[in-house]
């Protein structure tokens, strides 16, 4: 193997390192986007139900196979150990419940408005909502530095120290 193999590959562990909570978000956000469509569509084409209520069931299955991705797989570094698990399931579902009004909001549009295929309109609606929801289950798993100017301080320690 070469020296520029070998860069390369160190560089990628580098960057899957830096960014591992985020791969691993994916790969189970993808998970359990794939399980908010499964039961939205089963109960939307088989079921013959409501959108308001296919996309709620759907939510709430996805979004609890979500929370024990998160707390057991993908948040495994800096967690927040001030917080229970119930004190995190409360953050976890208050932040995915404002996620719901654009979620249902973009499948009704999709649906009724644009008449598109539900399929289409649920992975569209699983990606931005996906990006939204990432951003929140981060900042209920992790701890959260108090102030701007600690997290500053810690950063400028951690590059000093690495030279």
């Amino acid at each position: 193997m070469d020296n520029s193999t070998k860069r390369r590959r160190a560089l990628g562990r580098k960057i899957f390192k830096r960014h591992r909570n985020l791969w691993v978000y994916m790969f189970f956000g993808f998970v359990a986007a794939l399980i908010n469509t499964v039961v939205f569509m089963f109960m939307h084409d088989v079921l013959h139900t409501v959108l308001v209520i296919d996309n709620t069931v759907a939510f709430i299955i996805s979004n609890l196979a979500s929370f024990w991705f998160n707390h057991k797989a993908v948040f495994t570094s800096n967690v927040d150990h001030d917080h229970n698990i119930w004190q995190k399931l409360a953050s976890f579902f208050t932040y995915r419940i404002i996620s719901l009004i654009p979620d249902t909001l973009i499948m009704w549009v999709g649906l009724s408005l644009l008449h598109w295929d539900a399929l289409i309109v649920k992975i569209i609606d699983q990606v931005l909502v996906g990006i939204f929801n990432y951003l929140t289950t981060k900042s209920v798993f992790e701890k959260q530095e108090r102030s701007i100017m600690k997290r500053v301080h810690d950063r400028l320690k951690k590059h000093t120290e690495s030279k």
